[in-house]
């Protein structure tokens, strides 16, 4: 009897066991939200550290993947010599962890391209063609030509490691079409400038082939999230944002004293330097000055810049909600 029990008492540990481990993944998975990154690496005598575009702290780091150590060691010009990065991380109290690089390569310059109103953007090996998928379309630039092609976004597929958006456009009333097929696949790639991407690009258009690197874009909107709020320690009273990716804003106000939430409508817009602007549509609410300006730091907060009569000078929001850009069709990395 002892026997049937330990027979059947086995398996059913095991399964136990699964169902614990995978929980455990799960909760591991979640825990922290990971951080888009873009900067400046640099290696000194004391380490590699990171600078953060827009920003002016440096940051050690406290955990770097393989390919970041080689491609700066290939790029770099020399010891203290700066080379851009873009990666996904977490930062620490060690400092600054570098887990998913994206990018490696570029000067200083780079942090001033943000390629705004296009998620995935393209450059040909040969032929000088770029490709941009974007909202609503995706474009073909033939630089040489100056000749463009717009195609209507169709629904992208998820094979694996590739993504494949496959289009057909009409021209001509009907008569003539072009065809586009392109693919973008989690693999290493060489640009024609020597930078290391994350991303692979194969593309037909119309029975001719292209190859080349790909890379994220909205890089300014990768950083931020949907909604913030103030910290638990702030017992006067809460605040949440919501920022919608069309440029809405909504703002609620408790004073945590039983009486009705405030809600004020208002609309955000990114600036420069990693900057966030976000205008109140109630007098009420913004006093004598109807914007309210936030840096964003590098763990990915809002902290006010100025004083404000309504706010003070000391106000900081966290991040509460997921990434604006979280697009499980662009994500080869979730």
């Amino acid at each position: 009897m002892h026997a049937v029990s330990d027979i059947l008492r086995r398996p059913m540990l095991l399964l136990f066991s699964l169902l614990l481990t995978g929980c455990a993944g799960v909760a591991n998975q979640s825990a922290e939200p990971r951080t888009f990154l873009r900067g400046m690496l640099v290696q000194n005598a004391e380490g590699y550290w990171f600078e953060p575009c827009g920003l002016t702290m440096r940051h050690p780091i406290a955990l770097m993947g393989e390919p970041l150590e080689r491609e700066y060691a290939r790029q770099s010009l020399g010891d203290g010599w700066p080379v851009y990065i873009e990666a996904f991380g977490r930062v620490s109290i060690k400092g600054v962890e570098l887990t998913q690089p994206l990018l490696v390569g570029g000067s200083l310059k780079a942090c001033d391209v943000d390629l705004p109103d296009i998620k995935l953007w393209a450059v040909a090996m040969h032929g000088n063609t770029v490709f941009e998928l974007r909202e609503r379309q995706i474009r073909v630039h033939y630089r040489d030509s100056l000749r463009q092609l717009g195609f209507k976004r169709p629904e992208g597929e998820r094979l694996g490691a590739v993504r494949r958006w496959q289009q057909t456009m009409a021209t001509g009333g009907g008569r003539s079409s072009h065809q586009l097929l392109m693919e973008v696949e989690k693999r290493d790639c060489e640009g024609p400038r020597g930078g290391w991407y994350a991303l692979t690009l194969s593309a037909e258009v119309d029975g001719l082939f292209y190859n080349g690197c790909a890379r994220l874009g909205d890089l300014q909107q990768w950083r931020l999230f949907t909604r913030y709020r103030t910290a638990d320690t702030l017992l006067t009273r809460r605040l949440s944002l919501q920022l919608d990716p069309d440029g809405k804003a909504q703002l609620l106000e408790d004073y945590l004293n039983e009486q009705p939430v405030i809600e004020y409508s208002g609309r955000w817009q990114q600036a420069d330097s990693g900057r966030l602007q976000l205008w109140l549509d109630s007098e009420e609410a913004a006093g004598s000055d109807s914007r309210l300006v936030f840096q964003l730091d590098l763990e990915g907060r809002l902290k006010l810049t100025h004083f404000h009569p309504a706010y003070g000078s000391e106000l900081e929001l966290l991040p509460s909600g997921k990434p604006m850009m979280e697009h499980h069709e662009l994500d080869w990395w979730h």
